[in-house]
């Protein structure tokens, strides 16, 4: 283990990545993002909207960085689309 980094032999369950840090957590532990249909980012409680989901961990410096991201503005071919 790195840095008390949760990997998936630790975790019981689903694990899933913060798109900040990038380290693995159990799902539970994660909140999700996604996309309304008005193009609004809001926060999926339940974890089961449709579409793609963005999950995010606990840390105070993720949410920091979190407010700036831009979820439109994904790679595709090395260029932002």
């Amino acid at each position: 283990m790195v840095d008390g980094q949760n990997t998936a032999e630790t975790v019981q369950g689903p694990v899933r990545m913060c798109i900040i840090c990038r380290r693995r957590f159990a799902k539970a532990q994660l909140t999700r993002h996604v996309l309304t249909a008005q193009g609004i980012l809001t926060i999926d409680a339940n974890k089961t909207r449709p579409g793609r989901g963005w999950y995010l961990c606990s840390d105070a410096v993720c949410a920091a960085r979190f407010a700036k991201f831009r979820p439109g503005t994904r790679r595709k071919g090395g260029k932002h689309v």
